[in-house]
């Protein structure tokens, strides 16, 4: 009877050991669960920031593109009185040193309002 109480004190023994091997993996892997759980939290409030940015970007590049059609169309309407004003001058001669210095302010006026509006995109995206 004795190797029988030796024998179940060792199989319970193991039994023991087994269980809290088990409990510790059980434990390992929750915390790694949670880890991950967190993880995943963090990575999708990331990409939702960036969702965010890029329709803000693409709002403000829209918005770009219409502000820069205008201008196009205001610079087309500008250039073309301008070739009007040459085709008077032609005929005067006196006056086409004037229109040169008008068309030089129409380049001026051009470079000037592409930088405006890239300096505000940059300004209002990037700081």
């Amino acid at each position: 009877m004795n190797l029988i109480n030796v024998l179940k004190i060792g199989v319970a023994c193991a039994a023991l050991v087994f269980s809290y091997w088990i409990g510790v993996q059980q434990g390992r892997e929750s915390e790694e669960l949670k880890n991950a759980r967190l993880e995943i939290q963090v990575l999708k409030s990331t990409i939702q920031g960036f969702r965010l940015k890029q329709t803000n970007d693409a709002v403000a590049l829209s918005e770009l593109r219409i502000a820069e059609s205008a201008h196009r169309n205001e610079l087309s309407r500008m250039r073309d009185q301008l070739s009007e004003l040459e085709r008077r001058a032609a005929k005067n001669p006196s006056v086409g040193k004037c229109l040169e210095f008008q068309r030089l302010a129409v380049e001026k006026e051009e470079l000037l309002r592409e930088a405006e509006v890239g300096l505000e995109f940059c300004y209002k995206h990037h700081r």
